[in-house]
């Protein structure tokens, strides 16, 4: 198997992720999958001559964690001497589907960095495992292929002239690859006690049990993402991600 290095380098190249000289906004929660992704960035970004900035957003949800979360990441970014952008969006007292929320005031942070010209486009640590995860939850409620494809490498988000592309270069590994990859090189992470998110709705649901074959959801999930590119008639863009 390749270096985790070289299969996120692979990932990038493979679905055009980035252009030489872009600065990266890279979301940095400081959970392991987003401190891996910050990492594995720095080292690999002179390929590309890119820049990096780190993009840390505090919900507020965990109050004290919450905040040892944000100087974490400060601490990280000023380490490796990269720009750090904070965002506060306090939802402790908000109503609704806290999940969707959350998820809005990310995008709202991220198109502001981008619409302001800091960065082109933004870096999130969603992996294999995120995707296997996603699939298995939405295939049993029902979803089709759009469904099944769920986290892509790259999306663009947002209306008309204000969309954003989010890419995703740790979407070919999974969580357990990205915890060796730090703990071989001892990097600490921080855990999220709550990971608020996609977990409420497996409880909800107790889809547990049912979670076993991972790496074949993924795999499911990377032939339905081919499907509806061809379908929607992406097929240059997807036949030169699989052959480069």
């Amino acid at each position: 198997m390749l270096p985790l290095t070289d299969q996120v380098a692979s990932t990038i190249s493979r679905y055009r992720m980035v252009e030489p000289g872009h600065t990266i906004g890279v979301a940095v929660s400081g959970g392991a999958d987003s401190v891996c992704l910050l990492h594995v960035l720095r080292e690999i970004s002179p390929h590309w001559n890119l820049r990096l900035r780190v993009l840390h957003l505090n919900h507020r949800l965990r109050g004290a964690e919450s905040e040892a979360d944000a100087e974490f990441v400060r601490q990280l970014a000023s380490q490796f001497g990269f720009v750090f952008s904070f965002r506060e969006a306090d939802l402790s007292a908000a109503s609704g589907n806290l999940e969707e929320l959350a998820r809005e005031a990310r995008l709202a942070f991220f198109h502001d960095e981008i619409a302001a010209g800091q960065v082109d486009r933004v870096a999130t640590g969603h992996t294999r495992s995120d995707q296997a995860e996603t699939v298995l939850f939405r295939f049993l409620r029902g979803a089709g292929t759009a469904g099944l494809s769920a986290i892509r490498p790259v999306t663009q988000t947002g209306p008309g002239v204000s969309r954003i592309e989010l890419v995703r270069p740790l979407i070919g590994v999974d969580r357990a690859q990205v915890e060796q990859f730090l703990k071989d090189r001892f990097i600490p992470w921080r855990e999220d006690s709550t990971n608020f998110g996609f977990v409420f709705s497996f409880r909800e649901a107790d889809l547990s049990a049912a979670s076993g074959n991972l790496e074949e959801l993924a795999r499911e999930a990377r032939l339905a993402f081919f499907h509806d590119e061809i379908g929607a008639g992406h097929v240059d863009r997807v036949a030169t991600g699989h052959t480069r």
